[in-house]
């Protein structure tokens, strides 16, 4: 429970980063980016396997040399329906989401590469 507490506010500390980071994402504080962090890993849990699994036809048509960026654009889309739903955490296009969902994913590999 204490590692699932510490991811939360580890994401959420990732989420303010974004939002200095990338133009186009605004966080209101640090309880806004600490809700958009639960709700956006609970899109990735449940949504985005069924998004990846409805891209496989453009996976196989690249032989998965894609792979990476239907990842990418798929963390660009929670990221975006994470804004529709939490109040105080904003992204203000799909390019915001792309280039946020980019930080966001180099932000986690490097914690995850420090911790």
């Amino acid at each position: 429970m204490l590692e699932f507490i510490l991811h939360l506010v580890v994401s959420a500390l990732l989420l303010i980063v974004v939002a200095k980071i990338v133009d186009g994402v605004e966080v209101e504080g640090f309880v806004a980016a600490l809700f958009a962090a639960a709700v956006m890993g609970l899109a990735n849990a449940f949504l985005a396997p069924i998004v990846a699994f409805m891209a496989l036809p453009v996976n196989i048509l690249t032989f998965g040399l894609l792979w990476w960026l239907i990842r990418w654009v798929i963390n660009a889309l929670m990221m975006w329906l994470t804004s529709a739903v939490v109040t105080g955490f904003k992204v203000a296009n799909f390019s915001a989401a792309f280039w946020g969902a980019a930080v966001l994913t180099i932000g986690n590999v490097l914690v995850a590469w420090i911790f």
